[in-house]
């Protein structure tokens, strides 16, 4: 059995042709964010940088992309030559380069995280105090967990029922937006 790592690793270079992506629904997610200029902002699970672009338009101080697998990574690295944009390969958890976070994104990529108490105790402590960490996918949670269910390699990683994420979240965060219908998965919630 093939592990997160290496699947990510494998898939990485025709993801952004598997994947679509629906340009709309991330800038509405930017919007409902809130994403004020001069941010420092964390992409966990950055992938190829899909967000990145979108956050570049909130005229960030800086983008931190975070990403287990290093062809990700790379991916990533040859769409953005800007200085404000890093990349690491690593695993988020491990992830201790940079703190003082203002937003935390996890777009796309909530489902292979299998600890979600552990990420989200890290994840706190990477963040400033009033910081703002958002899950979300263009998807409905349907769409997602059937494209899971279809791959061997992560048909157990389940996008739960958004209350279900809201309750692990609340021993770590206030939570500000919930929705989760046939369009979207979007909870935004403050440290």
């Amino acid at each position: 059995m093939m592990n997160d790592r290496e699947f990510f690793n494998q898939v990485a270079f025709k993801w952004d042709d598997m994947c679509h992506h629906d340009k709309n629904k991330i800038n509405y997610i930017i919007d409902i964010s809130e994403v004020k200029k001069d941010s420092k902002i964390l992409d966990v699970g950055t992938g190829t940088g899909v967000l990145i672009k979108y956050l570049m338009d909130t005229k960030p101080k800086e983008i931190h992309g975070v990403d287990l697998s290093e062809n990700m990574i790379q991916v990533a690295k040859s769409k953005y030559k800007d200085d404000r944009v890093k990349f690491y390969a690593e695993d988020i958890v491990e992830f201790n380069e940079e703190k003082d976070f203002d937003y935390v994104f996890i777009y796309s990529a909530y489902p292979h995280f299998k600890d979600k108490k552990k990420l989200f105790s890290h994840l706190r402590k990477l963040m400033k105090e009033n910081g703002k960490i958002i899950i979300c996918h263009s998807q409905s949670k349907e769409d997602i967990n059937r494209v899971h269910a279809s791959k061997e390699a992560v048909k157990e990683h389940i996008l739960p029922k958004a209350e279900i994420t809201c309750e692990i979240m609340k021993d770590y965060f206030k939570i500000n937006k919930c929705i989760d219908n046939d369009e979207m998965y979007y909870i935004s919630a403050v440290k």
